[in-house]
């Protein structure tokens, strides 16, 4: 593109729109007035948007009920509930202010004392079925509003209207059902993929046509089988047999499956006809594909105890962060769903003006402290660095002091004011001043090749410089620093009286 082109095109502005005030609660495309395309006829209950449950069962979850009851769908879903319920739960006050920590301090109570893996997993079969329904029975406990009990109820009982409100039916009034108004009532509805849909899409969708292809596959392996471990039994009669005698027959056909002997009349005969191919291959494949689809669309792999792929591509690592990773989000939208229902209700109630506390489950696994001490040491051996006693106290908890360096003198004992008085230890002292002798031309030494290297400008003169430091070794001057320590040693020996 030329120069002048892209001027021409950067000189292009879009039209100024002028933004008015926006009206505050202003919802415009609304679905409960029969401004809805999608949802044509309305009455005073909303249907549910789910193809399967309305063309194959007009609606009734009863459908999703024999779903649940596949091996494959309930042990599968079964490890789906028991990952999120093993995971610890956390409540974290909403602020810093002491009236924030007070009320994560009585939801933390309300959380313990309701039991709350219970109603987790109760409510965590809205994640199969689209929704979830529990009541709040309260009582008074410490002069705050207590939730006394949560029962998670039969969805079947509940209906949403078009505009998202829930409804219980009853036999007196199934047409409209009654209200279910908050605080008395906790759900949510999950799986969609919009906010029009109040029931939600469960996994019970997707897994339905898993379940029946294999339910069917099963019907007709059972049929194979038995055509193959007592074959169809054929009676041939001859021309001219009256009806009497063809019913006879028959009946002689089917005495042979149980009958460990049978009479005919002359003329007659009874044949077996076996199949001739064999399909078990044909029917595992279909069982083990089914089971697959299942445990896919359930916990994100393929792993079956009855006889499906190991892994996902081989990686076991991979299928467990994709189970923990869906687990994590079922956690938060039921964990979501408390805060923004329960918990805020009983905040406002208890302790107006307060923070909201949040109530979630933890996925963060604890540090292996083994692999982080040996982290630290390798750090420490190749950096020069070591960690700070605060931090070593933070991560690994405790009281530390530190370690005694070997040869050091043992704490001196209480002084004995009435005793004799005691004189110094002459080889103590004499072992003192020989350990500086011997280290100071060392010492000077070693610090004249630091301050080389680091007036070293490449590895070439880092070379040089060692060999001349090396000539320059004070090894007279250790040579003679030993010689006066050896003097010194016979002199001490000579001066210490004997026993």
């Amino acid at each position: 593109m030329s120069r002048r082109n892209k001027k021409q095109r950067r000189q292009v502005q879009s039209p100024a729109v002028q933004v008015s005030q926006p009206e505050l609660g202003r919802e415009f495309a609304t679905t409960g007035d029969g401004r809805d395309i999608t949802r044509p006829w309305l009455g005073a209950l909303a249907l549910p948007d789910d193809s399967v449950l309305n063309n194959v069962a007009a609606g009734n979850l009863d459908l999703y009920r024999e779903v649940l009851n596949d091996d494959e769908v309930k042990s599968a879903f079964t490890q789906r509930q028991d990952a999120v319920i093993e995971r610890e739960w956390i409540v974290e006050p909403g602020g810093e202010d002491p009236l924030d920590i007070a009320a994560a301090d009585a939801m933390r109570d309300q959380i313990n004392a309701l039991g709350f893996d219970r109603v987790t997993r109760l409510m965590h079969f809205g994640v199969f079925y689209g929704y979830a329904v529990a009541e709040l029975i309260y009582t008074v406990k410490d002069n705050l509003v207590w939730i006394d009990k949560v029962k998670v109820r039969d969805r079947r009982r509940f209906r949403y209207s078009p505009q998202g409100e829930l409804r219980l039916i009853t036999p007196n009034n199934r047409s409209q059902g009654e209200p279910c108004l908050a605080p008395y009532f906790w759900h949510f509805a999950t799986g969609a993929d919009h906010d029009d849909e109040p029931y939600g899409l469960g996994l019970a969708h997707w897994l339905y046509w898993p379940t029946l292809f294999k339910r069917n596959g099963l019907k007709f392996w059972l049929i194979f089988l038995d055509k193959h471990g007592m074959p169809t039994a054929v009676g041939k009669f001859p021309q001219g047999a009256t009806e009497e005698q063809k019913n006879n027959l028959l009946e002689l056909t089917h005495r042979i499956q149980t009958d460990s002997g049978i009479i005919m009349p002359e003329g007659m005969a009874i044949e077996l006809l076996e199949a001739s191919r064999s399909g078990t291959p044909d029917y595992q494949a279909l069982y083990r594909a089914m089971n697959e689809a299942i445990r896919r669309v359930v916990v994100g792999q393929i792993t079956s105890s009855g006889g499906a792929s190991s892994s996902i591509g081989g990686n076991e690592s991979l299928q467990a962060d994709v189970l923990e990773s869906i687990v994590k989000a079922d956690a938060d939208i039921i964990c979501e769903s408390w805060n923004l229902g329960p918990a805020k209700w009983l905040t406002e109630l208890n302790f107006p003006g307060a923070k909201i506390p949040r109530v979630a489950r933890v996925f963060e696994e604890a540090e292996d402290l083994a692999k982080r001490a040996t982290r630290d040491k390798l750090i420490s051996e190749t950096t020069g660095y070591r960690p700070t006693l605060a931090s070593v106290e933070a991560t690994y908890g405790g009281e530390w002091e530190p370690v005694p360096s070997p040869g050091a003198a043992s704490p001196s004992p209480v002084t004995d004011f009435a005793a004799q008085e005691t004189h110094a230890d002459p080889v103590q002292q004499l072992l003192s001043g020989s350990e500086m002798a011997l280290q100071t031309p060392l010492k000077n030494w070693l610090a004249e090749i630091e301050r080389q290297l680091n007036e070293a400008k490449s590895l070439e003169d880092i070379g040089d410089t060692l060999n001349q430091l090396m000539a320059n070794l004070p090894l007279d001057a250790q040579a003679s620093a030993l010689s006066n320590v050896f003097a010194l040693a016979r002199d001490a020996g000579l001066a210490v009286p004997n026993d």
